[in-house]
């Protein structure tokens, strides 16, 4: 692949700033970014800043290379405007101010968290654009992973990077809510 989505919650993992995340899973995350930093692939982002903003409530402008997970950071924020490393997509807010009119109908999708949206229809666009699928990255959101089938239904690849880890949170998570 030579573009990927990048859920901030992977970006959170690899700076060890989820207590749900296995130190497995820290590890996942700190090498999948690194290997976006080093590597061919290019970050796709939308062009109306919203997945930029929601990264910049997790960069401090630290520029200490001992902390695990700020080199994407810090690497994005000095090329996002780069388009050998950032693509940027148009997505259309939807008129509600809720979502993204790119973002699937499927009623099986309609709860899904509206924050997160616009990763979805950042991969919706890129892939009618591009005509090839763009995966998102996840690491530990077990909503995601509840969804998995849904998504895959409505033709978006989530690439489940901590497949383990958020495996046994969902399953956690739905045996309380089958207990209460």
């Amino acid at each position: 692949m030579d573009a990927v989505v990048v859920d901030t919650n992977v970006i959170l993992v690899a700076k060890g700033m989820a207590d749900q995340a296995s130190p497995a899973c820290v590890l996942t995350c700190i090498e999948r970014l690194d290997r976006i930093v080093e590597g061919p692939e290019r970050v796709v982002i939308d062009d109306n800043r919203e997945i930029l903003g929601e990264y910049l409530n997790y960069e401090d402008g630290s520029t200490t290379a001992a902390r695990a997970g700020w080199g994407f950071l810090e690497w994005f924020m000095r090329n996002h405007e780069n388009p050998e490393q950032c693509l940027k997509v148009h997505i259309t807010p939807s008129v509600d101010g809720v979502g993204f009119e790119e973002f699937p109908t499927a009623p099986e999708l309609s709860e899904f968290d509206p924050a997160d949206k616009k990763f979805i229809a950042v991969a919706v666009v890129y892939e009618n654009v591009h005509r090839q699928k763009v995966p998102i990255l996840q690491a530990v959101d077990s909503n995601w992973y509840g969804l998995r089938e849904a998504f895959a239904r409505n033709g978006l690849l989530i690439d489940f990077i901590c497949e383990e880890n958020i495996r046994l949170l969902y399953e956690r998570r739905s045996e309380r809510r089958a207990k209460n």
